[in-house]
């Protein structure tokens, strides 16, 4: 089977941009990987006006360049099913996907805060409240429309990637927060083992986000 040409950019870590790459990965799609060094940052800003929209990442289908992870995330998905077997199911895909999102941004508001006194508050505030909300709702999704398997009970789809990438930098940076989520942590694990995305993080450069 012939596969278009995919060519992904990014920072060089795993970020929104992994969730694609175990698309690729499970499916056994060959893909371009291209990493923006940090080492190099002079690269970004000529890069930056090339891009769709003045972001990373951005892929390339056979030269044709979409930008927004979870928008070609979704597109690449469909192309290898794995968005959901129906329209139903499609649409818990994408309720998780963008619900992990709306978490990347409650972390995002204390990760980024320059001052460390105010960056500690903010951490433990969202830790003892917002973070626990969160965990306790993808949970009760996994355990409930899943099955406690994956999130859609047709099988693994791309919000099961995008889920644990978010658990594997979660357990990496705050170990803590997993320490009580038996499901979560069983859920990450055993979309790390599947065949394609095992190897995938095995060869995987290894990077802090």
């Amino acid at each position: 089977m012939s596969h278009p040409t995919y060519k992904l950019t990014y920072f060089d870590a795993r970020g929104v941009a992994e969730a694609v790459r175990f698309v690729f990965a499970y499916a056994k799609v060959p893909f371009e990987d291209v990493r923006i060094s940090h080492d190099s940052p002079a690269d970004w800003p000529a890069l930056k006006p090339k891009t769709p929209f003045r972001q990373l990442p951005y892929l390339e289908i056979d030269g044709e360049v979409y930008g927004q992870s979870a928008a070609f995330t979704r597109l690449v998905a469909k192309k290898y099913n794995l968005a959901g077997a129906t329209d139903e199911e499609q649409a818990h895909v994408d309720a998780i996907a963008d619900y992990i999102k709306d978490i990347w941004n409650s972390i995002y508001k204390f990760w980024m805060e320059p001052d460390a006194e105010k960056k500690e508050k903010l951490r433990d505030e969202y830790f003892k409240t917002g973070l626990v909300e969160h965990l306790d709702v993808l949970e009760s999704h996994l355990n409930s429309y899943g099955k406690g398997k994956f999130f859609v009970p047709s099988g693994v789809t791309w919000a099961d990637f995008v889920v644990a990438t978010f658990a594997f930098t979660l357990q990496k940076h705050f170990p803590a927060t997993l320490e009580q989520r038996e499901a979560l942590k069983a859920h990450m694990e055993r979309v790390n083992n599947l065949p394609g995305i095992k190897e995938w993080i095995a060869k995987r450069p290894q990077t802090q986000n």
